[in-house]
Parts: structure tokens; sequence; C-alpha cells
């Protein structure tokens, strides 16, 4: 089995435990992100620097707020976005209680891109972590130095993170 393989096999087998589903795992999943995004916001500019020559002010702006913008969001809004809806009711339905009740599907395979290595990879991820997926992570191999720190500093943040050397750089699986 390759690595690939055998990261989405221990994503979905982490998924089917049922530990990514409850409100208060997910909102503690995603306070740890968010604590992560503010704390290391120093090591993210310095990778972002060593990689795309940006300022520490230009990564701020286009990489790290709008992702605490989003981790934000989700948390305020995640328990009126997971609450059963109720549907219109038909003739068939007429008698019954008919919700839509949103569920998590599964696994999701974050891709990240070379130009905005931390937004395009980590805004994704707060949407599948709040709608309660398990996810696997494939930062750019064209950003080294991000995915390094990626590598080295996510897993003391976020549970069961677990770190495959894959493709280019490396895949990480968040519960």
């Amino acid at each position: 089995m390759s690595r690939q393989q055998l990261a989405v096999q221990r994503a979905r087998k982490s998924f089917q435990t049922g530990k990514t589903k409850p409100l208060e795992s997910r909102i503690h999943q995603l306070r740890n992100l968010l604590r992560f995004v503010t704390e290391r916001r120093k090591d993210i500019a310095e990778a972002v620097k060593k990689d795309l020559s940006k300022s520490e002010h230009g990564t701020e702006l286009f990489e790290t707020l709008g992702v605490e913008g989003e981790i934000k969001l989700a948390i305020e809004k995640l328990a009126e976005w997971a609450a059963p809806r109720p549907v219109e009711k038909n003739l068939l339905t007429i008698s019954d209680e008919v919700f839509v009740h949103p569920e998590p599907l599964g696994v999701v395979l974050i891709i990240g891109a070379w130009n905005y290595p931390w937004a395009i990879t980590l805004q994704p991820l707060v949407g599948a972590i709040a709608a309660g997926n398990a996810a696997v992570i494939k930062p750019s191999e064209v950003c080294c130095h991000s995915a390094k720190v990626m590598e080295e500093l996510l897993p003391r943040y976020l549970d069961k993170v677990r770190l495959l050397p894959c493709w280019m750089t490396f895949l990480v699986h968040v519960v």
C-alpha cells in the first residue's frame, strides 16, 4: 500500500470512530487551529519570506488574517450551521416532521497552492473541521519552508495529526 493510500485509510478509520462528529470536538479543534495561527505568526511569516520573499505585513494581510476570520466565523456559527432545518412539507410528508440534518461525509483532501501556501491550505481545513470531516493535507512542494513549518508545528496544536512522507512533501491527517 502506498503512503498516500495509507494516509487516506487512516483518515477514514479515524472518521469512522465518530470522534470528529460532536460539535464540542469541532470547536475545540478550531480553537486550537486559531491558537496555532496566532501563536506561530512569526514562524509562518519567516517561512513565507523564505519561500516567496513576501514581507511580514504582506503575509499577515494575505495569509493569516483571512484564516483567523474564517475560524472565528466558523466557531461563532457552527451550532447554527449544524442544526437541523425544517423542510417544506408536501402531500407525502404532510403528517410527518421533516428536517434536513447536516452530516459529515468523511475524508477531505486539501491540496495547497504555492502562491498562498497558508491561506489556500488552512481555509479549506477550517471548513473540513467545522463540517466534522477528517482531512488529509498536501502542501505545495514549491513552498518547502511553509510545508516544513506545517509538518513540525500543526501536530502540536491539532489532535491526532499524523505526518506521512508523500509526493514531494507530506500528507497531514487531521482528526
